[in-house]
């Protein structure tokens, strides 16, 4: 051989061992605020400990529009600015040839799940409180089944700890310490079971949904309590492999790992 086919050679060694092309999936995104004439949206990627920042736009004739490319499938967070107030935090799901928003500030869209419970009424809430989306990814149908059973629990206890604390100041009240401490037990009971109102919201959709892309999104929801995780374990364990080492697949694994026993 001589020296120009040995350097083609190794040319063609070297192109056979690069890592293959990355493939990657298209999106599109429109969101309409009502009653904004100013704002901006930012789209961010999860990475298992904060959020990467993909994506800046402003508001133009109305909307936000926000279109590219993702190379990891699964659930993404859009949150969208009225002038300097944050109007909506959206859970979406991506890749999705067409994504329509449409936000109303301070409105309530269903006043059945997110009732007033003190603190509840203000923190308690995804998306689905006051937005409207229509995506044709059907995982998207998927993430809102679970955000609302969640945000149903969640509201939940924050009506169970109001009841409880209307009950103990009655007993207060009447100087009755038996019904003080019955409540006060019953209080710290309630708080101390907290992370197990997300890891049952989360349970419930995985039975429903054991294969489904979105469930990653679930069992990552429930946070990193070892009750949580301790319950949830299985349904992880019992994912296809082709979810498990995706992008989102290995953020949950490393957080199974790091609180295994």
């Amino acid at each position: 051989l001589n020296l120009k086919q040995v350097c083609l050679l190794l040319l063609l060694s070297l192109a056979a061992c690069q890592a293959p092309a990355v493939k990657k999936y298209p999106y599109l995104v429109k969101v309409k605020i009502k009653g904004c004439e100013e704002g901006n949206g930012r789209l961010f990627r999860p990475n298992g400990h904060g959020l990467d920042l993909l994506d800046s736009v402003g508001l133009k004739q109305g909307k936000l529009v926000f279109k590219g490319m993702i190379a990891h499938p699964g659930v993404y967070s859009l949150f969208c600015n009225c002038g300097d107030k944050i109007t909506s935090n959206l859970e979406i799901y991506l890749p999705a040839d067409s994504v329509d928003i449409a936000v109303t500030p301070g409105a309530n869209l269903h006043p059945a799940i997110y009732q007033p419970a003190g603190a509840g009424a203000h923190v308690v809430g995804s998306y689905l409180r006051n937005t409207t989306m229509f995506s044709t990814a059907r995982q998207q149908r998927e993430v809102a089944s679970f955000l609302r059973t969640r945000d149903s629990l969640w509201n939940k206890y924050f009506l169970d700890m109001r009841d409880m604390a209307t009950k103990m100041n009655k007993a207060i009240g009447a100087g009755n310490k038996p019904e003080i401490d019955r409540w006060a037990d019953s209080t710290r009971r309630v708080q101390e079971k907290f992370p197990d109102y997300f890891a049952m919201a989360s349970e419930q959709f995985v039975k429903q949904h054991p294969h489904s892309e979105a469930a990653l999104f679930a069992l990552l929801d429930a946070g990193d309590a070892r009750v949580a995780i301790q319950r949830l374990r299985p349904y992880y364990q019992a994912l296809p492999d082709s979810v498990k080492t995706s992008y989102f697949g290995q953020i949950l694994g490393k957080r199974l790992a790091s609180r295994k026993q």
